[in-house]
């Protein structure tokens, strides 16, 4: 990968090889985090932000939230600690106040484009009705409610200042010389059932997995209890997890479905990335990937 670092004027400087370098990944977290270290021949300006690329394509750009300067008997390194820009939604607080008729042209008008979002892209569609944003609310937790709640998708920053909302595009990556795997079973995660509750209070509707190893139940409120499939969805899939290390570098992970051969273990196929993490040191580069395997699905829901 070739790093630049962007000055508080909007200048460019290339950062040279890192001495090490951690990219991470978590489907679950909105934010990448990049953690280098380069050897520095002098002090360096403030950095604003740092860009990563593979070949010639972007793969990161990371707020910098630490730049730490160390003199060694080694000689002068520069660390940088950084968070893609997902971050800045995070670290923001939302206007506690109502929004009417929210879409993510009037998000973007009194969220975002303030925070140097420049354009959104998703649908138009607006919820009717009011938006009550409580104090202490961050703007990503604004978006990303609004975009789970009325859009179905989840929001991503890309590396042009672009807002994504439209969902997160699948592509499929071989892995490559796997040498290393673990393979983990967790049926405790499991559910077995979901019941809702229906409009005349009682538990009566009914969501199983059929296939679960073990029974385990849980009861739903019909106003604010989420979604029974979804429950179950995640459970299931938080129930097995297959963790690769291969050479070389894949990114970016978000969106991504890998396949390759683990030895001992054997082909594993279009498997969902959850987790990912690179590594530049002077053992060379290096990923470390945990994969959700899919190997069966929940069933559809049942009336009681």
């Amino acid at each position: 990968m070739t790093f630049w670092g962007v000055l508080a004027g909007g200048e460019q400087m290339l950062l040279g090889d890192p001495l090490e370098a951690v990219l991470s990944f978590d489907r679950d977290a909105p934010a990448d985090q990049l953690k280098a270290v380069f050897p520095a021949k002098e002090l360096w300006e403030p950095l604003r932000e740092v860009l990563a690329y593979d070949n010639g394509r972007g793969v990161f750009r990371g707020i910098v939230d630490e730049q730490n300067t160390r003199l060694t008997a080694e000689g002068l390194f520069v660390e940088t600690v950084c968070r893609s820009r997902e971050a800045l939604l995070l670290d923001n607080e939302a206007e506690p106040v109502p929004i009417r008729n929210p879409s993510l042209a009037v998000l973007h008008k009194k969220l975002l484009e303030p925070l140097g979002f420049s354009e959104i892209t998703g649908s138009a569609q607006c919820a009717r009705g009011e938006l009550h944003v409580e104090k202490g609310t961050s703007c990503w937790q604004v978006l990303a409610e609004f975009c789970r709640e009325i859009l179905g998708t989840e929001p991503y920053a890309g590396l042009d200042g672009t807002l994504h909302c439209e969902g997160v595009p699948s592509r499929e990556i071989e892995l490559n010389h796997v040498f290393a795997a673990e393979m983990a079973w967790r049926p405790y995660k499991r559910l077995s059932a979901v019941w809702k509750q229906g409009c005349r209070g009682g538990y009566d509707t009914l969501y199983a997995d059929p296939k679960a190893p073990v029974v385990r139940r849980r009861y739903i409120s019909a106003q604010n209890g989420g979604n029974p499939r979804k429950m179950l969805e995640s459970a299931r899939q938080g129930s097995s997890r297959l963790t690769v290390t291969c050479e070389g570098r894949w990114w970016p992970l978000r969106g991504a479905l890998a396949s390759g051969t683990a030895p001992g273990i054997g082909r594993f196929t279009r498997c969902p990335v959850v987790k990912g993490v690179y590594y530049w040191d002077g053992a060379g580069e290096r990923t470390k990937l945990v994969l959700e395997q899919e190997d069966d699905h929940v069933a559809d829901a049942k009336a009681g």
